[in-house]
């Protein structure tokens, strides 16, 4: 009798402890979600203050969570500098830590992480959104035919600055053509002032040049000539790739632009431009908000000039730039297809856009800012896809040098154009094969 009453006893413990873990196992069931960010630029709102890129991302994970009661916990993983980005996402893939959701930059989605395989592709996502994104933003992330992201991105594009009141000062208007702004050169000059700058020590922004030159040259053909290249069609020492780079050449020759400008890194050209003594500098759209900030004068932007003898029109480079990627490594594809979909929708791109006041973005109902610069560089859209996405990154790290020296006067464009196809055919002796 005892026992039994003892056991009676233990029946409302033993009915109240299966209620209590019934009502915390959906807990403990609760997923969890990795959002990688291969360097501490990627990220939402990138490049914003710290307590903005908390403030929108936490406000983002909130609506995702409310729509997605299975997931528990989102953590975002983003550190380190761009150049080790690569090899941090490898390494946290070989090391088998969780990774769901990438934050991607065109860059290397299209020169290493899908020839790699570290990200799935993403056609469904998008196929289903195609009305969404603004022209040319999934092209940005399309390699080997695939989309292997989904744009979430402002859209910048690569265009002059200029110093308003130096050109006033000069009797100069905004030049259209190259030849204008050759002739401009020496009254510019006849100011003590330095026509173009540049920020020489960054060798990645050299080929700007080469590659706005090389649009013109090849009547705008630019990104099949270089396709081309790869699949042993076409050479680097072919005469419109030698003209771009002779083109480019030119300003040094002509006296537009700085010769010294090896010497500066792009803190130190943008203090001599801000200083009033270089009246303009070929950059991008992403700079618009620090000249905003920093240029006592007034100021506005130009495009890449045409030149005359060319066949092909002025582009700008750029576009949607930044997007998410599925890890091929992810453990919950489903749930991170899920999270990239939910990004990509238009009300929730807009919580992760609105904070870098962008000229434009990868969605038509996310628009961009409507101030008078901003108008200005949306007349150069859509913009042509950058051509260092496209290249090797070891053939693109020779071009950065090559172009650098030429631009320096330590070599020609011949034999620039020789160097860069001489690695290119060592890549493909070592057994590079395009789309691989």
């Amino acid at each position: 009798m005892l026992a039994r009453l003892r056991n009676a006893a233990r029946l409302p413990l033993l009915a109240a402890l299966m209620v209590t873990s019934a009502a915390i196992a959906p807990a403990m069931a609760q997923e969890k979600l990795v959002v990688f960010g291969p360097s501490s630029w990627d990220t939402f709102a990138p490049g914003s203050p710290e307590d903005v890129v908390k403030s929108t991302t936490e406000a983002f994970d909130a609506k995702f969570k409310a729509a997605h009661p299975e997931v528990g916990e989102i953590v975002h993983d983003s550190r380190g500098t761009i150049a080790d980005g690569l090899a941090r996402l490898r390494n946290a893939q070989l090391a088998g830590d969780q990774v769901d959701v990438i934050v991607c930059a065109a860059n290397p989605v299209n020169t290493s992480y899908a020839r790699l395989g570290l990200i799935s592709p993403v056609d469904d996502i998008v196929g289903a959104m195609a009305d969404t994104f603004t022209e040319g933003s999934t092209a940005n992330f399309t390699v080997g035919g695939k989309v292997w992201g989904v744009p979430v991105s402002a859209v910048n594009v690569t265009t002059f600055f200029y110093n308003k009141d130096l050109f006033d000062q000069a009797g100069i208007a905004v030049p259209k053509t190259y030849e204008e702004f050759k002739a401009a050169g020496p009254k510019l000059a006849a100011l003590g002032v330095i026509p173009v700058i540049h920020q020489g020590k960054n060798a990645w922004m050299w080929p700007l040049y080469y590659m706005s030159s090389l649009a013109e040259t090849t009547d705008n053909k630019q990104l099949a000539f270089v396709q081309d290249l790869l699949q042993g069609k076409a050479k680097f020492t072919d005469p419109v790739s030698v003209e771009a780079l002779k083109l480019s050449r030119a300003w040094v020759d002509d006296g537009l632009l700085d010769p010294q400008s090896n010497e500066l890194d792009e803190d130190a050209m943008k203090a001599v431009f801000y200083s009033g003594k270089a009246a303009a500098y070929f950059g991008g759209s992403w700079d618009v908000p620090g000249v905003a900030s920093n240029a006592g004068f007034k100021w506005g932007v130009f495009k890449f000039p045409k030149y005359e003898s060319q066949p092909g029109n002025p582009v700008a480079f750029g576009g949607a730039e930044s997007g998410l990627c599925i890890s091929s490594s992810s453990k919950n594809p489903d749930l991170a297809k899920a999270y990239v979909t939910f990004a990509a929708q238009d009300a929730n791109a807009k919580i992760l856009l609105d904070p870098l006041k962008p000229i434009a973005t990868s969605h038509k109902g996310v628009a961009g800012s409507d101030d008078p610069i901003s108008k200005d560089l949306q007349g150069y859209l859509p913009a042509d896809k950058f051509l260092d996405w496209v290249w090797p990154r070891e053939l693109t790290e020779t071009i950065q040098r090559e172009v650098q020296s030429m631009m320096g006067g330590t070599e020609t464009p011949e034999q620039a154009a020789a160097n860069m196809q001489a690695k290119f055919d060592a890549m493909v002796a070592a057994g590079y094969v395009y789309g691989k």
